[in-house]
């Protein structure tokens, strides 16, 4: 990487690096997911689960908002690519590391509110990841920024391998909920080294060539705000499903609720977390596209972006609930899958609506409409909150609990989803073709019922992934029927190989 801006890779090939380690990142995190409760009882991923929640409402905002953030300054300051670096950094010593200590500090008033004093300690170190993620994020966001996808991706894969080394080293070594979070410490400390290393640091021509703070850090303000937002719809269910049941069963019963229902959130956000690469590549396309103000260009990343996205994330989303019970079993064990089997169902369609409240929410934000993102996810966590809060109350001795939890987190995302999707069309024109919403709903439909009725439940773990794939078989045919996938798609990733190809624009 030059002084001045890094070589960029082309967006085809940059959705091939980052879809590969995003991939990989999920493959992983869902490794490490289901082999930690073989290593903790229920009680204690459950206590891991929402000290997890916790951080990571607050890590997601600091990693997605500066990368978003970096990506953004670098895309509008061409050629100064270490000047925005240098800015970025600066920024975190301002409010990344302020804010990493203030998370500490505030551990012991947390633990208090929810009555458990075991929580203490994760939480403070969850306060460390927080500020290493702050800065790290800081390279990342140069990659992207400077369409440098392949030093990205590397990055995610190793940070991935890092991550789940040190979370199931400590709990294979018995060391429990404190001992997983520090392994995640150390895991962000080393990738915070390699990043140093990979991408480097602004160096001499970087700090002299010095780019103010103040409109970065407003932007990201506002991006924060939007995430914080955002990722509080992901986990507000986990914290009052912690905090409602504590307070009318008990620390023990409450604990084990939350392990049984993270199990069904991981199984549900694959659909989620499977389309997370496309918001990567995207931002920094909108934000050119908008801020040369073609607009042609936007409503075609918006139309290519939210289609393939809902279609791929349908996909897996039936594939989960189609067989939630078997699919549980399978990487959870029986207990897991006959507690978290209803809340499957709802969450994973749940979270294909959360799939598009999160594209439209970074195309928002891309072209710089981060008061629409805001609003619209202000509106829906309100309202899951509210929701959320009283259903729980009032099932919380019913057996069904879990699943009404299910049943208002999925509704209120698929409300965010609508509404984010009215905000796409009030200011580009553009958002999912009705048509294509149709479509996959029918090829969704039928997919959902053959896998439903098919007589292989039940029947062991290789049934359970040959009843997958035939459900996966049977949408992409109906998805080929409809014509929803057809000649044209086949084109255009034609079109894609030969602009990779030697000669071609990439």
């Amino acid at each position: 990487m030059s002084d001045s801006e890094p070589k960029g890779t082309g967006a085809g090939r940059g959705v091939l690096y980052i879809a590969f380690a995003k991939f990989y990142f999920l493959l992983v995190g869902l490794v490490v997911q289901f082999r930690l409760p073989h290593y903790l009882s229920i009680e204690q991923y459950g206590r891991y689960g929402l000290v997890n929640s916790i951080a990571s409402m607050f890590n997601n905002v600091a990693v997605t908002g500066t990368i978003q953030s970096v990506s953004r300054t670098s895309t509008h300051e061409q050629g100064r690519a270490r000047a925005v670096q240098h800015a970025g950094l600066r920024m975190h010593v301002r409010l990344g590391l302020p804010i990493s200590i203030a998370f500490i500090a505030a551990a012991p008033l947390v633990a208090r509110l929810l009555d458990d004093p075991a929580k203490t300690a994760p939480l403070m170190l969850g306060g460390l990841i927080i500020g290493g993620y702050s800065f790290y994020a800081v390279f990342v966001g140069t990659a992207n920024g400077t369409h440098a996808f392949h030093k990205q991706a590397g990055l995610d894969v190793t940070f991935a391998t890092l991550r789940a080394i040190g979370l199931l080293g400590m709990a294979y070594l018995g060391l429990g909920v404190v001992g997983v979070v520090g392994g995640w410490v150390g895991a962000v400390a080393l990738i915070l080294c390699v990043a140093i290393a990979w991408v480097g640091l602004p160096g001499a021509k970087g700090r002299a060539d010095k780019l103010p703070v103040k409109p970065m850090f407003r932007y990201f303000v506002g991006v924060a705000l939007y995430l914080l937002l955002f990722n509080a719809l992901m986990f507000v269910d986990n914290f009052l499903l912690e905090l409602r049941l504590s307070d009318l069963l008990g620390h023990k019963v409450a604990d084990e609720a939350n392990g049984f229902y993270t199990a069904s959130q991981n199984l549900a956000r694959v659909s989620y977390q499977a389309i997370i690469a496309a918001t990567f590549v995207v931002f920094p396309l909108v934000s050119r596209s908008t801020f040369t103000e073609d607009r042609e260009t936007t409503k075609r990343y918006i139309h290519i972006t939210t289609r393939y996205s809902l279609a791929f994330a349908t996909m897996i989303a039936v594939v989960m609930a189609a067989n939630p019970s078997d699919n549980l079993a399978l990487l959870y064990g029986d207990t897991y899958a006959h507690a978290g089997a209803p809340a499957l169902r709802l969450l994973a369609f749940g979270n294909v609506a959360f799939a598009i409240f999160a594209i439209a929410g970074t195309i928002l934000n891309g072209a710089g409409k981060s008061r629409a993102a805001i609003a619209s996810a202000a509106v829906t966590v309100g309202l899951s909150a509210i929701a959320n809060y009283l259903a729980i109350g009032t099932f919380a001795n019913s057996p069904d609990v879990l699943e009404i939890t299910a049943a208002v987190t999925a509704s209120a995302m698929l409300l965010g989803a609508v509404i984010t999707s009215w905000q796409l069309v009030r200011v580009f024109g553009a958002a999912v073709p009705l048509a294509s919403l149709a479509r996959i709903a029918i090829s969704a439909a039928g997919a959902y019922a053959a896998g439903h009725y098919l007589p292989l439940h039940g029947r062991g773990k290789l049934m359970t992934l040959v009843a997958a794939a035939v459900v996966a078989v049977v949408f992409l045919v109906l998805m080929v029927a409809t014509r929803e996938l057809g000649k044209r798609d086949l084109e255009a990733i034609k079109a894609v190989r030969r602009k990779r190809a030697p000669g071609g624009e990439s």
